[in-house]
């Protein structure tokens, strides 16, 4: 409790896109003659590695650079129909207000990442948005970990929220504490098993920083 840094975890905790996640991949799902993808189905299949995942959806394991690309195209094409998180905006702000230091941590490539943080306006409120450059090269953890270096942040300081039992995953291969929020790509009862804090509301995270 107390921390004074803050690491965001960005696709589906700050930004508000499982929805858009499952209306790709189900369409992709009806176009190899699967059925539709709904909601609580994706929720409980959804994880890490992204290719255990497609086999799970009934892809095939050989398929998976081209569905990855599939994916990718669709979801890119309409990323700036997703909006933040419901408080997400005021608790950023709040962050700030209080003197912490936050950051973004994502899978995310990274001009795209780049790009849509700014198209919401919230580049003041992060020392850094840190994402991937080659999705098939260095890994999230550790990206996280040159993270760390870069701003020269001690991890017994820094709580990383995020919404997928791989962000608590991440979180103890940097050292750092996490709490997770159920946003819609897993389903609560996976992240009530990783043994952290689970949030309700991003509001709740103030919380975790005694604010």
């Amino acid at each position: 409790m107390g921390y004074r840094r803050l690491i965001w975890d960005w696709n589906g905790t700050l930004l508000d896109d499982a929805w858009l996640a499952v209306e790709v991949m189900s369409h992709m799902r009806q176009r190899q003659g699967l059925p539709p993808l709904a909601g609580e189905q994706y929720q409980r299949l959804f994880g890490f590695p992204l290719q255990d995942y497609c086999v799970r959806l009934g892809f095939a394991a050989g398929d998976f650079p081209a569905l990855n690309a599939e994916f990718s195209r669709a979801y890119e094409a309409r990323r700036l129909e997703c909006s933040l998180q419901p408080g997400a905006a005021a608790v950023l702000a709040a962050v700030r207000q209080a003197g912490l230091e936050q950051a973004v941590l994502s899978a995310y490539h990274q001009p795209f990442l780049t790009q849509i943080v700014g198209h919401l306006g919230l580049e003041p409120h992060f020392a850094a948005v840190a994402g991937l450059d080659n999705p098939y090269a260095e890994g999230k953890a550790a990206r996280g970990k040159r993270l760390l270096k870069e701003l020269g942040w001690a991890p017994d300081q820094v709580l990383l929220v995020g919404d997928t039992d791989h962000d608590c995953e991440v979180a103890a291969a940097l050292g750092v504490a996490c709490a997770l929020f159920p946003s819609g790509h897993q389903h609560l009862d996976r992240l009530e098993q990783c043994g952290v804090p689970v949030v309700g509301r991003l509001e709740e995270v103030l919380e975790q920083c005694d604010l």
